[in-house]
Formats: C-alpha cells, sequence, structure tokens
C-alpha cells in the first residue's frame, strides 16, 4: 500500500463521518472511546481539531485534539488494526502540528501504559515522558503516561 494514496481530511463532516470516527476510537481505545456527538462538538469548537484518513470506504484513521492559551492538546489518536504501521499517525501527528497557532509552546497527550507501540511513536516525534496518571483509563483501568512535546 502506498500511504501517499491516502489524504488527511479535517473539514469533511457529516453524520456517518462522526459515526465511523466513534467506531473506530471505540475500535482502537475500548470502552473509553468517544461517542460520535462528542467528535461532532470538538470540530464545532473555534480551538477544537479533528483530522482523519480514509480508505475507499470507511475512516481508518483519526486525531483529535485542541489548543488553548499557548498549548495544545491530542485527545485521541486511532489507527484501524488493519492500517497500522504505514505512517499513517505520523501523517496526522505532522498535519496537527502544522495547524497549530505560531505561539504554541507545547503539545501534550496521554497514552495507555502498555501502548508501547504508540509510546515509542511519540518519542520519535519528539514527545518525552512527563509523568504517570493512576487509573486514568477505565475499561481495562489502566495508568496514561502524560508525554509533552516543547515546540518553543
Amino acid at each position: 500500500m502506498n500511504n501517499s494514496q491516502f489524504d488527511i481530511l479535517d473539514s469533511q463532516f457529516n453524520d456517518d463521518i462522526f459515526a465511523q470516527l466513534s467506531a473506530l476510537d471505540k475500535l482502537c481505545v475500548g470502552a473509553d472511546g468517544w461517542s460520535a456527538e462528542s467528535f461532532r462538538s470538538e470540530t464545532q469548537k473555534d480551538n477544537g481539531i479533528v483530522l482523519y484518513i480514509m480508505d475507499d470506504k470507511r475512516v481508518i484513521a483519526l486525531l483529535s485534539g485542541y489548543t488553548a492559551l499557548g498549548e495544545a492538546d491530542i485527545t485521541s489518536v486511532a489507527v484501524h488494526p488493519d492500517y497500522r504501521r504505514k505512517g499513517l499517525a505520523q501523517k496526522l501527528l505532522k498535519r496537527f502540528a502544522e495547524l497549530l497557532p505560531k505561539d504554541t509552546e507545547s503539545i501534550f497527550l496521554e497514552v495507555r501504559q502498555s501502548n508501547e507501540g504508540a509510546i515509542a511513536l511519540y518519542k520519535k516525534f519528539g514527545f518525552e515522558e512527563l509523568s504517570v496518571r493512576r487509573n486514568f483509563y477505565a475499561d481495562p483501568r489502566e495508568n496514561a503516561v502524560v508525554m509533552q512535546k516543547k515546540l518553543i
């Protein structure tokens, strides 16, 4: 598969896309995944950013986040299991960083402590581990690693 065939979309949303975003998030995250309404709400905020990648028929990767007072927070990254390790999450992270206001000093995110692949990806992208949030995730119960990428 050639990654260049996938384009990141950040402005074409409809009810079906919101449902697909939610389904993918829940597939990857579990019960803590966002609802369709949560993704819709994020796209309606001035500071909200929702990006996704589709194959021919479905959403296969997503990233959501927001900006506030010189900081950015990535709230979800999900890639369908059939499309992992193909650079899609990296494409989304890069595009997210490009969309940030120029005065953004840092990007923050939380990731399951057991998700070694994602932690390695984030480190490759310049994130550093800051702390651990005990029992941050509910199903299954697990700690989150808080990570930060300094931009300025």
